[in-house]
């Protein structure tokens, strides 16, 4: 964290003033106050949103410098936070391109879901929100290639982040354990990735690897007894295992149809800073993918659909067991929780998402419907959402969703976060 910090204030205290001194100096915003309400009895849902974010840049020469300011707001308490989402420097040079500072990095060719990109943690607050607007920025830095038809990327990221998580939070809608007490620290704290992407037969394809630690917590070790009621008793530790991800993503054209997909391979391991007492090891390989088309209809509407798979493909290891007398049980596919890969595969190990897109009124009026649906379990969501706009630059939101599901299911468990949430958006 030290260096992180010490990261920003260089570029904020230094870099900044000088920008504003000499460069071209552009920016663009937002303003957009919403509100949730739950279908079933029309109570607000209390939890935070983005009241507001401001974009700036700064122009000088080869240069640029990129800030994203957002301030968080709660309408039940009243709670205010602000941001510094992103701050980076970028230099482009005659070969490429250089990113140094707080950013959010972008891999991956699917829509939205990108089990390739796990370079930066992931906000579970904005969970349902498209793209970047779910990731939370890592100071990091990143260094692209490019030669013909070829593009080299190399990213260094010198301390590990996880996922910001809802923690006693009632009106969430996934149910998230209380917060650790204990935890041990990652045996490598730095982490890095390589992406090789190229053209080839009219498509767009790019391998890449990274290697780094989860970025949702496990239980490691325990230092306890249960009771006779099946409680655990004494100190639980949890931690961030050490990932690798092997992955490869593409992009093809046939007609008007565009193909998207992605693969992602993790391997996943245990490392133990010391020897230490009722170890929990855990060695799993598992993979996602997502392979999505889209096509525009000559009504000029958009049509889009995404299979999202999750398969654990081995597991040697123990986990944490309150009905046995010896506190572990053998690790299986069943008892595996992944810390690693899209947020989607917490909710089905294999779902169907599709949407369509229209506008009308000269483009005043956009609306879309979309549905996810769990493919081994019976559950789904469908939503809508209609945007109208009376002015330039003047939005008004409208979102319905729906989730229902069997007794036992994710599905069931969010069916009362169904709601309807309404907005008004000014973007400057």
């Amino acid at each position: 964290m030290k260096l992180q910090k010490t990261i920003q204030i260089f570029i904020l205290s230094i870099l900044l003033p000088l920008a504003l001194l000499t460069a071209q100096f552009t920016y663009s915003g937002q303003v957009n106050p919403s509100g949730m309400f739950r279908l079933s009895d029309q109570s607000e849902i209390s939890l935070p949103f983005r009241l507001m974010e401001i974009n700036a840049g700064y122009t000088l020469g080869n240069f640029d410098i990129i800030t994203n300011t957002a301030v968080e707001y709660r309408w039940s308490t009243g709670d205010y936070d602000a941001d510094i989402r992103e701050a980076y420097v970028v230099w482009y040079p005659d070969w490429g391109e250089v990113k140094l500072g707080k950013q959010i990095h972008a891999w991956g060719a699917a829509d939205g879901n990108n089990p390739t990109d796990n370079l930066n943690p992931y906000d579970y607050y904005y969970m349902f929100l498209p793209g970047t607007d779910r990731k939370v920025a890592t100071t990091s830095a990143s260094v692209k290639f490019y030669w013909n038809n070829w593009q080299l990327e190399s990213v260094f990221i010198p301390e590990h982040e996880p996922n910001r998580l809802p923690f006693g939070e009632e009106d969430f809608p996934i149910n998230i354990a209380m917060e650790p007490e204990n935890y041990d620290p990652v045996d490598r704290d730095y982490e890095f990735g390589f992406r090789l992407q190229t053209s080839v037969w009219e498509s767009d394809v790019s391998f890449s690897w990274f290697s780094g630690n989860d970025r949702a917590f496990s239980l490691l070790r325990m230092n306890m007894l249960v009771d006779e009621n099946g409680i655990p008793v004494g100190d639980m530790y949890f931690g961030f295992r050490k990932t690798d991800v092997i992955g490869m993503d593409a992009v093809s054209f046939i007609g008007d149809l565009t193909f998207r997909g992605e693969v992602a391979y993790f391997m996943t391991e245990t490392q133990f800073t010391e020897d230490l007492f009722q170890k929990l090891p855990v060695e799993a390989e598992y993979a996602q993918y997502v392979l999505q088309a889209e096509y525009a209809d000559p009504w000029d509407i958009q049509w889009s659909g995404q299979l999202i798979g999750n398969k654990i493909l081995d597991t040697k290891g123990w986990v944490f067991d309150s009905t046995s007398s010896t506190k572990t049980a053998d690790l299986t596919e069943e008892n595996f929780h992944s810390g690693m890969g899209t947020p989607f595969a917490i909710l089905t190990d294999l779902g169907v998402m599709l949407s369509a897109t229209a506008t009308v009124f000269d483009g005043r009026l956009e609306i879309q419907a979309n549905t996810f649906a769990d493919m081994e379990e019976s559950g789904f969501m469908i939503s809508g959402q209609a945007t109208y706009s009376p002015l330039e630059g003047v939005d008004i939101e409208c979102d319905i969703s729906q989730f229902l599901g069997e007794e036992g299911t994710h599905f069931n468990d969010m069916e009362d976060f169904s709601h309807i949430r309404l907005g008004l958006k000014y973007s400057f």
